[in-house]
């Protein structure tokens, strides 16, 4: 049976920089009204209201103020003039010299893997906007996601025996496939679309498929051990495969196996930056290797000595780069705290406080936020910076996790 759609609070996507365009009209300073101005704030669907300002406020109060009044407290604001931000120390009073439109940035959704259901909140505030009950289905969890990059309204997602893509603005699920399951195998949490979000691109055991969804046709890349990882490079011709004895890169235009890369150890995630020149390669030992396109190790990131000889090491939980910088989060399966690597100055950016394990990672669409999911039932959502911005508790682990690109 189909996957029970719950609830849906609020529009479950928005356009990237329109979900909510507002009319601030300023009078100027009145009398008898204390130094005040009006600032008439009013949405495109018609609801409006009035701001009484101090004339020497500043824009971003007068930002904070309006979002406020009209329900979108803790949403990403700006004030736009000619279509240009407007500075967050302009008084109100400059700002009743001209037309001011209040945009709200849309900051994307967060889709997860929760136990037996899958969920929707709003990247900034973490507010539920859609869940999907799957604990009376047969599809076996655990779950992993992965919104479409061109049609945010697409959410696939990957049982043990079936992959599906959910249209999260019909609740309708358009293209679905069934997978073998085999006993005592993981789901690879490294399936994804392609660049254009025509093609989606799992692990099958010893194969690799890459599914056509408009036309339903398939090619399989046929493998001589496991799979345990992929990443498809940004040019979407390379194709890094992950097997027991190294590195597969094969060219998906001229279908065949380019190069081969040896490795020491298994590698159990790939990713690829998005300026192509870094492929981060997780080992089953813990090590991180950061190599580049020729396949020249850049950096090896191994754990202490001291876990070793303790029979500590661990293996890593996921990895996940920056959209818009060399920056790597990843953490240990075991790990209280995530990390987040430079790989162009090869050093650890910041490092998160004890709040982990951690299961998986997501950034958002300009690489501002970075979301951590937690086995224990949590998700935290850290700056780029590394200050904890937000945390959301939830019943049950959460398994996988993704940022929508808007």
């Amino acid at each position: 049976p189909a996957a029970r759609h719950v609830r849906l609070k609020s529009p479950a996507v928005s356009q990237n920089m329109a979900k909510l365009a507002t009319t601030v009209e300023a009078t100027g300073k009145g009398e008898g009204c204390e130094g005040l101005v009006d600032i008439s704030v009013s949405l495109v669907s018609g609801k409006s209201v009035v701001l009484h300002m101090p004339w020497d406020s500043q824009a971003s109060a007068v930002k904070q103020h309006a979002a406020e009044q009209l329900g979108f407290d803790g949403e990403d604001v700006e004030l736009v003039l000619g279509g240009h931000p407007v500075r967050d120390d302009l008084s109100a009073l400059e700002l009743s010299k001209a037309l001011v439109k209040l945009v709200v940035l849309s900051s994307g959704h967060i889709a997860f893997a929760n136990k037996f259901r899958i969920a929707v909140v709003t990247g900034s505030t973490l507010a539920e906007c859609l869940a999907l009950d799957l604990g009376q289905t047969k599809r076996r969890s655990p779950y992993v996601v992965s919104w479409n990059p061109v049609n945010i309204s697409m959410l696939a997602v990957r049982a043990k025996n079936l992959a599906w893509i959910h249209d999260i603005s019909t609740g309708h699920e358009p293209w679905s496939r069934k997978f073998q399951q085999v006993a005592g195998v993981e789901v690879s949490s490294d399936f994804q679309w392609t660049a254009d979000g025509r093609k989606l691109i799992f692990v099958s055991s010893r194969e690799v498929i890459i599914c056509d969804i408009a036309s339903g046709t398939e090619q399989i890349l046929a493998q001589e051990s496991d799979v345990s990882g992929l990443s498809l490079h940004p040019d979407n011709v390379l194709l890094a495969i992950a097997r027991i004895d190294g590195i597969s890169l094969f060219d998906l235009v001229q279908g065949q196996e380019k190069e081969n890369w040896h490795l020491p150890q298994p590698a159990t995630h790939l990713k690829w930056d998005p300026s192509g020149g870094f492929l981060a390669s997780a080992e089953i030992n813990g090590s991180l290797r950061i190599l580049s396109l020729e396949g020249e190790l850049k950096w090896n990131l191994r754990q202490s000595d001291a876990a070793h000889q303790m029979g500590m090491q661990d293996s890593l939980a996921g990895l996940a780069w920056s959209p818009c910088a060399p920056l790597l989060a990843f953490s240990s399966r075991m790990g209280s705290s995530c990390q987040v690597f430079n790989a162009e100055k090869g050093k650890l950016s910041w490092k998160s406080g004890a709040l982990g394990p951690f299961a998986d990672f997501a950034w958002n669409y300009n690489g501002l936020k970075l979301a951590a999911a937690s086995p224990r039932g949590a998700i935290h959502v850290f700056s780029v910076q590394g200050d904890l911005l937000r945390s959301l508790a939830l019943t049950g682990p959460v398994t996988s996790l993704t940022w929508s690109s808007a």
